[in-house]
């Protein structure tokens, strides 16, 4: 699979030896999961000043959405409730690998200073190997800003 690498500004593709990088899926997978807004829940209250309930457009035609909801916490104010939130929303956008990619998965979040969420993500696959990967949200201006760190 050809490997989406992210990064604060978005996400991109890198060139090794002249051709396109690629990865094993898990690693793209995992991030395009949980950084593709799903489509909010008509329980979910919306960001202030906001009606769009987002959501990607493929839903329509899949058995299960695709995406998470942390971008439901871009205006919340970085409290445990928002990062019990974080947790919850990263691990139902992970179910899906759980049919087939992984046997397990465990999601944890902490803060880290004043304007920084950090998720950390465990999932150990079939064969069970372990693969660990960390995502940090940066709080700023009443946005919410994905930078990630690769597999760790």
């Amino acid at each position: 699979m050809i490997g989406t690498y992210w990064h604060q500004n978005g996400a991109d593709h890198s060139i090794e030896d002249g051709k396109l990088a690629e990865d094993d899926g898990l690693n793209s997978l995992v991030f395009m999961m949980l950084m593709t807004d799903a489509r909010a829940k008509d329980s979910d209250a919306l960001p202030a000043g906001t009606t769009d309930r987002r959501g990607w457009p493929g839903d329509s035609f899949a058995a299960s959405p695709w995406g998470s909801r942390l971008w439901l916490l871009a205006r919340e104010k970085l409290t445990t409730t928002t990062l019990q939130r974080a947790e919850d929303y990263a691990s139902e956008a992970l179910v899906p690998l759980l049919k087939g990619m992984a046997k397990r998965y465990r999601v944890t979040a902490s803060r880290q200073g004043r304007e920084r969420l950090r998720l950390y993500i465990t999932i150990t696959k079939p064969d069970d190997t372990v693969m660990r990967y960390g995502i940090s949200l940066r709080w700023a201006a009443h946005t919410l800003r994905g930078e990630v760190s690769h597999a760790l």
